[in-house]
Order: structure tokens, then sequence, then C-alpha cells
């Protein structure tokens, strides 16, 4: 391949939608960092390690519970209406109607039984106030964002992104300006009120720009039965980035997980490039995969040098950052330096997964994704349980670097094995 020929490559896929789409949602998750990070180090500083934690604690636990909350609709909803714009009214509304019931049933059962799973210190009323914000609220925010993109409009869901992280820095700057020595209860009302604010407003947006819900109740269980696969598997990955510091919370105390969690936040910075091209290539997996896992193998081919370099990048980047880490939060939060370092290959395990995880999920093969996804997740109880009592996050950050090292590998496994099966 001629000098020419590579040129006319690489203008072609700079002036492709696909460009266009990762364009804009890399833009966003880039604008979204720098909210984020602020907002982070103001409520890590002010609330410290303890309160953090606690906070830290319920939010991880309800990320677990989070993809029950619509039972998979916001993905049957890309997967349907990405093919057929005709659809999406009914789609819409069935998610609603399922968001809506399913979501309040969730938060009142992990109300009443936070005693069990939460440290006595933290009251009845935060986990309240945090449940509706990570539960419905965000369900909402969620399900809207699906609903733009099934609708090729990733530009608008990529400001929508923006308006949650402002309002969520905005919440952190009331918090720092107008209360004094604020602990989590007061920060928990701030959170909830910038949580309904973008729910209610994403909402909106999509009822103006696409259209309004017009369910059909007799095809909700058909859409609970086909969403339940996704539910599963989004809720076995979310298991293995957020068990580990509900456990944390429970067996080594709120400020070993608030160590725990600040490093965690740092490696969800790193992931923001990752979850910018998962965005703007979700829809393309499943065209692709309609004719089968060569077609979503194709697309994983042409993303790999993508995420090749941003799984090296990330690496190195956390070995730069690690040391300042008390310099941005606090001396108290010293510890999260070696947190992060025993962390830092986890965006590059979690960028070759998405390649083989999308693939599958792509090619109608979610039910082997689900199976590997739960698996990992069982495999990081197991291990929770072993090291954390004697290793603390030490032992948390190993549970979670072997369950999601081994969900990788057998998803590549299987996508080759479908792959060989195809061609013979």
């Amino acid at each position: 391949m001629n000098i020419t020929e590579i040129k006319s490559k690489a203008t072609n896929l700079f002036h492709s939608n696909l460009a266009r789409d990762t364009f804009w949602m890399l833009s966003s998750k880039l604008f979204n960092v720098v909210m984020q990070t602020g907002y982070f180090v103001i409520v890590a500083r002010i609330l410290g390690k303890e309160n953090y934690g606690s906070f830290i604690v319920v939010t991880a636990c309800a990320s677990i519970i989070f993809p029950f909350v619509a039972l998979g609709s916001e993905h049957i909803l890309v997967k349907n209406v990405s093919t057929n714009k005709a659809s999406f009214s009914t789609y819409w509304g069935n998610a609603l109607v399922l968001l809506t019931a399913n979501g309040s049933f969730l938060t009142l059962a992990l109300l009443l039984i936070s005693p069990l799973i939460f440290p006595k210190n933290i009251v009845w009323g935060t986990i309240l106030l945090i449940l509706i914000s990570d539960l419905i609220c965000l369900a909402l925010y969620d399900l809207g964002s699906k609903a733009l993109i099934a609708n090729d409009m990733v530009k608008k869901t990529a400001q929508l992104g923006i308006l949650n992280t402002c309002g969520k820095l905005l919440a952190a700057l009331c918090l720092a300006a107008f209360f004094e020595n604020p602990g989590i209860a007061t920060w928990s009302y701030l959170y909830l009120t910038s949580s309904v604010v973008t729910s209610v407003i994403t909402v909106l947006i999509v009822h103006k720009m696409v259209g309004l819900p017009k369910p059909i109740l007799s095809e909700l269980k058909s859409n609970i039965g086909q969403g339940l696969y996704f539910a599963i598997s989004a809720s076995a990955s979310n298991i293995n980035a957020g068990l580990d510091k509900s456990m944390l919370g429970k067996l080594a105390g709120v400020g070993a997980a608030g160590i725990y969690g600040s490093a965690y936040r740092f490696i969800d910075v790193g992931n923001v490039p990752l979850l910018a091209l998962s965005g703007a290539t979700y829809t393309r997996f499943f065209q692709r995969g309609a004719s089968g896992i060569k077609g979503s193998l194709s697309l994983a081919k042409r993303l790999l040098p993508f995420i090749a370099f941003y799984a090296i990048a990330s690496v190195i980047g956390y070995f730069f950052i690690a040391p300042y880490i008390p310099n941005i939060l606090g001396e108290e939060y010293k510890d999260a330096i070696d947190a992060l370092l025993l962390l830092s290959p986890l965006p590059a395990i979690a960028a070759f997964t998405y390649l083989a995880a999308d693939s599958l999920t792509g090619s109608g093969n979610q039910k082997a994704r689900s199976i590997v996804q739960v698996g990992a997740a069982i495999l990081n109880i197991c291990l929770n349980i072993l090291l954390i009592p004697k290793f603390s996050w030490q032992g948390a950050a190993w549970a979670t670097l072997i369950s999601d090292s081994l969900r990788m590998v057998f998803l590549w496994l299987i996508a080759f094995y479908l792959y060989r099966q195809t061609t013979k």
C-alpha cells in the first residue's frame, strides 16, 4: 500500500460517521473528565475518607442493582430502533413503564434490607436519597441517552452527558460554598437534586426531539424476556467493578473503602476514551452483527489499533499520575497511590474485553456473554470474601484484576469459537 492510498483511507476514516460520532462522544467525555475531577476532588476533600467511603459503599451497591431497574429494555430499544425507527414510541413507552415500576420496587427493597448490607453509621434517610438518585434518576437519564443513540443523535447524547456532569459539579460547589462542616446527609440532598433535574430534562428532550411514548403493555413480557440477559450481563459487570467497594465497607471499614474508591475514581477517568468509543459504536455492532459473528468481529478488527494504543497509554499514564494523589485529595489519601498503581491495568483489560463482548452482543450471542459475566462476578465475590479480611483493599484489587482478566479471556475464546464454527 503506497502513501497515497494510506492518506486516502485516513481521510475517509476521519470524515466517516463513526469518526464524527466518536469525536462528539470523546469531546463530551473529555469535558466531563475536567468536571468530574473537580466534583470528585471537592466532595472527597470536604467529606473526608470516612464519609466519602460511606457514600461510595451505597453507590457501589446501587450500581450492581442498576441494570435491573429497566430490565435491559434500554438495550432492546437500541437493538430494534437502530434498524426500525418507526418502532421507537412503543419501545420507549414500554421501557418507561418497566423502569418506573421496577425502579420503585428495587429502591424500597434495598432500603428495607439496608441494615444487613451497609455499615451501621449510614442512616436510612441518606441511603434512600442516594438510591433514588442512582437507581431511578440515573436509569431515566441512561434510557434517554440510549433513545437518542438509537435514533443516531450521538451529538445530543454527548451534550446530555455534559449536562449530567455539570449538575454534579454544581452540587459539589454548593456543598463547598453554602455549608459549614457538611456531612454525607447534606451531600445526599444535593446529589439527589442534581439527579432529578438531569433526568427530567433528559426525558423532556427525548419527547420533543424523537417522540412521545406509546406503550403496548401486551409486549412487556416479551421485552423482559429479551432484556433480562442484558440486565444480567450488565449487573455482573458492575459486580466486578463495584461489589468490592461495598464489601470493603462491611468487612474492612469505610476508611478502606474511601481509599480504594478514590483510586478507582482515577481508573474511571482513564476509561473515558473507551466509553466514548463504546457509545459511538454500540448501534454499529448490532448493524454489523445482523449477518453473524463475522460481521461484528470485522468491526472489532477495525477498532483494534485504537484499543491497543489506548491500553498502553493508560497504564503509562497512571504511573505518572499516582504520586500526585495526596496533593490533589489530601494526605489522608496517601495509600491511594499504591491502590491506583495496583489497579492501573484495569482500563487495558476493559478495552480488549469491550471488543469481544460487544461483538457477541451485536451478533445475537448475548446469552453467552451473560454466562461469562455471571461466572466472573461469582469468582469476584468468592475472591473478595477470601482476600478482603486478610489484605483489605489490596485483596479487593487482586480479586478484581483476576476476575476481569479471566472474563476477557473467556469472551475472546467464545468469539473465536463461534467464528470458526461459522467459517466451517
